[in-house]
């Protein structure tokens, strides 16, 4: 049987039950704690001589009477003290705080039907000033306390629902259940902690922070404890929380989990106000935490959002921080599968962070296999308004499937694969894929073009990465081009399997059984399959055309004209319609060539203009605009260059198909800045 299955049936069993074994109950009637009763100080001595029950008294006679006692409050309001502090509530202080020893039932809703709600902040009407332990108890409970801190420590099968403002701390304690699927039966406000205690069921709360903690190397692992569950009954609304330091500097989380095994977090509301329209603390600044070592970890069908923090002066530098999830530390198996992140309660990318999903480096890391949604239903995160990357893979990091998001509307890319020098943005690929980083920089895909045919799409491209190896080709569909040009992707569409070749080569020319609108954008993703660490997303292309950009801003020449970069033909070089590169709007009978690289786009102030190209540069042959004979001076002048026929010539042996290319037009402008024109830039594939 499931071990999360079991343990709810054992903590339903136990819930069931507590009613009829709880036959006797003591009523605390005095908010003094004096203890004057005598005899076996059992439930039959009270009261003493005082005539009153106190809160020690009676955890006395339920500790030394047998079976389960049910301590109730019947507390007069004349006797109710520190109102300064606590409002409306009873206040219990026991000198030396609370603690039963044997199983007890602690229910301070009594006291709220015996005077009725006081509380003028909606809570509880009883409140422990002081720390209460339940020490070994088996199939006790806490009911209806506020603004008190809760201890089960040792025993099993405890309930613990409807507490206000309270801490409950389970350690070394398994099979309890915090909160309830049930109307009131969860616990609001304060925070919930599991501290090496297993298979622990957390329902229904209303909480800032939950935390679960093992200590795997002294063997006491938190393990199979469930926050949450498949039904919106059993969600958890987990708010965050977050300090400043002196410098102005916020720091904080929602979730924590360090040295667990087995745990499972589902359908829980993390990071944002209970009604999921904003943030839920200003300065949390992790929705989920990973730490220390955790395994077989399961992220199921949350909405993580909200988590973006503002440092504040004096010292602080006015910066903005947060992530939805943290996978930090050491462990493996962590499936993230189903999650909305950075999305409200109207599924709006309004709430993002920072980054989505980060990998940070930990010196006993990294974590193992590591699975980011899936192709199934279901299993795909939407990951979407973060100000930075929608998922970010630190250099250490390998095996990280990503695969079948809804990635898109985020501030840079999509996936992001880190450099060992921890460079960031768009990585070129390079031939045979033997650089090293964040998911080995795996390189992705070059896509020629994405064609519309009847209710299907075919898509056309190549890959080139290790030889003789099997990839998972993904593509993915958005409405807009990135503005980096390499897609994010916002639906996901199918995907294709392709082994390479000795050369590391492999094409792919698949028909997706899918329909996408024309003016959307098409990019994909390379998954190595024996690994699975997985690309960034490859550039866009646009649906209904083939794969090329223009990109970058031109130099206006000296007569006021826009040089403009084009071409025609395919860019499926030797086949009857040759790629040409074209110019116009260039001065007539001026010099002018074309250069390119292979090192991906650049923005680089340049003898007047921009320089859109990454060096290294490959300059071509110089030839004449043409256009009209002198002693005219216009903007007539035209270039072209016959990439097919360059390429066919062998004269730059570095080309191979799946290359990369950025193209832009030099030229002579002798009454510019600098004596040059630039047009803006090109970028395509060379494609067989």
């Amino acid at each position: 049987m499931n071990t999360h299955l079991r343990g709810c049936q054992l903590l339903l069993a136990l819930t069931s039950t507590i009613g009829a074994a709880s036959a006797q109950t003591i009523f605390v009637d005095t908010s003094n704690d004096a203890v004057d009763f005598g005899g076996a100080q059992q439930v039959a001595n009270l009261p003493g001589p005082d005539g009153k029950v106190s809160l020690p008294e009676a955890g006395l006679a339920a500790d030394n009477t047998p079976g389960i006692q049910t301590i109730g409050f019947h507390i007069p309001q004349n006797e109710w003290l520190y109102q300064q502090f606590f409002p409306g509530r009873a206040v219990l202080k026991p000198f030396l705080g609370f603690r039963v020893f044997d199983e007890v039932v602690l229910d301070g809703r009594t006291q709220t039907a015996f005077t009725g709600q006081t509380n003028p902040e909606g809570g509880a009407e009883v409140v422990i000033w002081a720390e209460t332990y339940l020490n070994d108890s088996v199939g006790g409970a806490v009911y209806g306390l506020d603004s008190s801190s809760v201890h089960l420590s040792g025993g099993s099968g405890n309930v613990v629902q409807a507490n206000t403002k309270s801490g409950v701390e389970v350690f070394d304690s398994d099979s309890n259940l915090i909160g309830g699927a049930g109307p009131g039966q969860g616990n609001t406000g304060g925070f919930i902690q599991i501290d090496r205690s297993s298979n622990n069921v957390v329902l229904g709360n209303t909480v800032q922070r939950v935390r679960i903690l093992g200590w795997i190397g002294n063997a006491q692992p938190a393990t199979n404890n469930r926050i949450g569950g498949p039904t919106l009954a059993e969600r958890n609304y987990i708010t965050g929380l977050g300090t400043l330091n002196s410098e102005g500097i916020p720091n904080g989380f929602a979730v924590q989990l360090f040295d667990s095994i087995g745990t499972i977090l589902e359908n829980n509301q993390i990071g944002t106000s209970v009604d999921g329209m904003q943030s839920g603390h200003p300065w949390t600044t992790m929705g989920i935490y990973f730490d220390g070592e955790n395994h077989n970890t399961t992220i199921r069908n949350n909405r993580i959002a909200g988590i973006l923090a503002q440092a504040v002066p004096p010292h602080g530098p006015g910066y903005k921080t947060g992530t939805d999830i943290v996978l930090y530390g050491a462990g493996s198996d962590i499936s993230i599968v189903g999650n909305k992140i950075g999305l409200n309660a109207n599924n709006q990318p309004l709430l993002g962070s920072v980054t989505g999903i980060s990998t940070t480096n930990y010196y006993l890391g990294p974590i193992q296999n590591v699975v980011i949604g899936g192709s199934a239903p279901g299993e795909g995160n939407e990951i979407a308004g973060q100000l930075g990357p929608g998922v970010s893979v630190a250099n250490t990091f390998s095996g990280m499937r990503i695969s079948g998001n809804s990635i898109h509307d985020n501030g840079t890319l999509g996936i992001d694969l880190i450099t060992n020098g921890f460079l960031t943005g768009v990585t070129p690929n390079d031939a045979l894929d033997l650089d090293t980083g964040g998911n080995g920089l795996q390189n992705f895909p070059v896509l020629q073009s994405a064609i519309p045919t009847g209710a299907a799409l075919r898509v056309v491209g190549s890959l080139n990465s290790s030889p003789s190896t099997s990839f998972r080709i993904e593509f993915f569909a958005s409405p807009q081009v990135d503005p980096s040009g390499f897609g994010e992707g916002q639906s996901y569409l199918g995907s294709t399997t392709v082994t390479t070749n000795a050369s590391g080569d492999a094409l792919f020319d698949v028909t997706l059984p899918v329909s996408v609108p024309l003016g959307w954008w098409v990019s994909s993703t390379a998954t190595h399959a024996a690994s699975g660490s997985t690309s960034e997303f490859s550039a866009d292309v646009p649906v209904g055309s083939s794969a090329v950009a223009v990109y970058c801003t031109a130099k206006t020449n000296s007569l006021g004209c826009v040089p403009q970069v084009g071409s025609t033909g395919t860019v499926s070089l030797g086949d009857a319609f040759p790629f040409v590169i074209t110019a116009q709007q260039v001065l007539n009978l001026k010099g002018g060539l074309l250069f390119y690289g292979t090192s991906g786009r650049a923005a680089i102030p340049f003898m007047g203009g921009i320089l859109c190209v990454n060096p290294p540069l490959v300059r071509t042959a110089l030839q004449s605009s043409g256009g009209t004979p002198p002693p005219v001076s216009n903007c007539s002048g035209t270039y072209s260059f016959d990439f097919d026929a360059w390429f066919a010539s062998g004269l730059d042996p570095s080309l191979t198909p799946g290359t990369v290319l950025d193209a832009q037009f030099w030229s002579r402008d002798p009454l510019s800045s600098a004596g040059t024109g630039l047009t803006d830039a090109i970028e395509f594939t060379v494609t067989p």
